[in-house]
């Protein structure tokens, strides 16, 4: 299905049930297109609400949304239902921002565990030592989850996602903690896989970052606008100015200090 959207909204109205008078979006179309694509915006704008939709999470008031051309609605019930819910997983498979969890298993048994039980064992038994490299985990496989840095957790929890082998997935800010040069190495690894054929949904707050690897962006604006495009357009200057609301010069220091507060949340 190369060249087909793989998600797409059509005249979708959400708002959070605690929050009913101010809806996040209010007749949203767009077509997510396939690849390796960052969501980028201000903070609180939607982004991380866009991926629960998209991947089935939660469920618009009116509207529709497709996955591969399967109606979200249809996984309306999968918390209820273990056999749907499995469905939906390896459909689309999520990585939330602040995901923590303890093992007794250690990485390296957990790893590969996830690539003989996932969506496409044959796929993923090839991928795992790649993976392993990319994520710089090879020193760590004999740790439990609950001994790894916060860096190192979320690196270990990319390559679970990847492995697990869903055709999608989504990721919220999964490389906040990362230090950047192995957050480059990590994503480009991502991007390879997209060229592949699996498709990446990832916030980020790094925009170089999205502009040295995204195959296409989507754009959220203080004014409530949400644009889907090419990361070269997207990410000038002037478009990055209007959408943030403020002068390109701050939008590093914004990513500096976000950065710092979400790891202090999660330390």
């Amino acid at each position: 299905m190369r060249g087909v959207p793989p998600i797409r909204f059509s005249s979708v109205h959400y708002a959070w049930p605690d929050n009913a008078d101010e809806p996040v979006f209010t007749d949203l179309s767009i077509n997510l297109p396939e690849g390796l694509v960052f969501l980028v915006g201000p903070n609180g704008i939607g982004k991380t609400t866009m991926l629960l939709l998209a991947g089935a999470r939660v469920f618009p008031q009116r509207g529709a949304i497709t996955i591969l051309d399967v109606e979200a609605s249809r996984f309306a019930d999968a918390a209820l239902d273990p056999a749907l819910e499995d469905q939906r997983n390896r459909l689309v498979s999520f990585v939330y921002q602040n995901m923590e969890f303890e093992t007794e298993e250690p990485i390296g048994m957990l790893l590969e565990f996830v690539a003989r039980s996932g969506a496409a064992p044959d796929r993923a038994e090839a991928l795992l030592d790649e993976m392993v490299r990319a994520a710089d985990l090879g020193d760590r496989l004999g740790a439990r989850m609950q001994e790894l840095s916060k860096g190192e957790m979320q690196r270990a929890i990319v390559v679970m996602s990847v492995l697990y082998g869903s055709p999608i997935i989504l990721m919220d800010e999964p490389v906040f903690a990362v230090e950047p040069s192995r957050a480059e190495r990590l994503v480009a690894e991502l991007r390879r896989l997209a060229s592949d054929g699996v498709s990446i949904y990832t916030s980020v707050h790094d925009v170089e970052l999205a502009r040295a690897h995204a195959d296409a962006v989507v754009l959220f604006g203080e004014d409530g606008s949400v644009v889907t495009g090419d990361p070269e357009e997207l990410l000038d200057r002037p478009r990055l100015e209007e959408a943030f609301r403020a002068p390109y010069d701050t939008l590093y220091e914004r990513q500096r200090l976000y950065r710092g507060l979400l790891n202090e949340s999660y330390s």
